[in-house]
């Protein structure tokens, strides 16, 4: 109910646009990146192994959908909904089990826009040993929406069929649904003797963002040519589900941290009434939190049900670029 919601508000921003001082479009987009569900602790586990998990989904697919904004005086609203349709080939997925030893790294914190540091990097364990690797194909299908507020000063303009340049404020919501589908998967156990062999489907794989983006930008204006470079830092909301189809075993998670937005925006004026817009925006988010287990057909599958919550790292780093016409009302 609450992710219907959500679209809903998102989806009246666009409406607005059918009033005077809006525009409507559509949009294509190509989304390429990976994102990582982590976890591993040095103490032993049920089975006596000190390591841990890493599950690699890539995030290579198009999509498409609408966008509309709405501007009066120094205010502007603008926002997409996007869906890649059906299901779609995502790229590819990799699990990985692991030994962690004592001279294996944790970084957990890899970006504080307080202190100025990023560790542009989605893994989270180093120095790590697979005892086991898993490779299957995926496919993915994905719906996400967003909405932004802006303010613009000096002789910026929230109208994007005018002239000035001047720096603008930013604040937004933005929120994604994805599922995938991992199967086809060739696995190599280090057991003996070793194994290495189809496996058949692996995993589904469920997830939510939910993000509040704050930030702001410039406009360059030079007649009929803008370029709109901005940053937000973001703080995302998400939530998993991952249900290991071998095991009968699902990890439920929830975590949140810190990234951003990098944007840059180029955009040509047509006619009085249309324009094209290309964009390219990098996107992370560095989150922590924990994850309980449910179900499981194997005796320490089924203890770890009860006994509480896992340490987990969920991060995405990914590019998305994007090409969309838009028409003044």
């Amino acid at each position: 109910m609450y992710q219907k919601k959500l679209l809903f508000i998102i989806f009246i921003f666009l409406a607005h646009s059918i009033f005077a001082d809006g525009y409507i479009g559509i949009i294509g987009s190509r989304n390429e990146g990976e994102h990582i569900f982590e976890t591993g602790n040095k103490y032993p586990n049920l089975s006596g192994i000190r390591g841990g998990s890493r599950i690699t989904y890539q995030r290579n697919f198009n999509l498409g959908g609408l966008e509309g904004g709405y501007f009066q005086n120094r205010f502007s609203i603008r926002g997409k909904f996007l869906t890649n349709g059906w299901y779609q080939n995502s790229g590819g997925t990799r699990d990985e089990d692991f030994f962690l030893n004592n001279t294996s790294t944790e970084k957990g914190s890899k970006f504080s826009p307080g202190q100025g540091v990023l560790h542009d990097t989605a893994y989270t364990y180093t120095g790590t040993t697979n005892f086991a690797d898993g490779k299957g194909r995926s496919t993915i299908s994905e719906y996400n929406a967003d909405g932004f507020f802006r303010y613009h000063f000096g002789e910026a303009s929230p109208n994007p069929w005018a002239n000035g340049s001047g720096y603008f404020l930013s604040a937004g919501l933005r929120y994604s649904y994805a599922k995938l589908y991992v199967y086809d998967v060739m696995q190599f156990v280090s057991s003996r003797p070793i194994f290495y062999g189809p496996i058949g489907a692996g995993l589904s794989y469920s997830y939510s963002f939910t993000e509040v983006p704050i930030g702001g930008g410039y406009i360059f204006s030079f007649g009929d040519l803008k370029i709109e470079p901005s940053v937000h830092i973001l703080y995302a909301f998400i939530k998993t589900r991952d249900f290991h189809i071998q095991r009968a075993l699902n990890f439920l998670s929830y975590t949140s941290g810190p990234g951003f937005l990098a944007r840059i925006e180029t955009s040509y004026i047509l006619s009085e009434s249309s324009l094209l817009k290309i964009g390219i925006t990098g996107h992370r988010h560095f989150t922590i939190g924990g994850f309980t287990t449910k179900g499981g057909i194997y005796e320490n599958d089924i203890l770890s049900n009860y006994l509480g919550s896992y340490r987990s790292y969920i991060n995405t780093k990914e590019v998305n670029f994007d090409f969309s016409y838009n028409y003044k009302l």
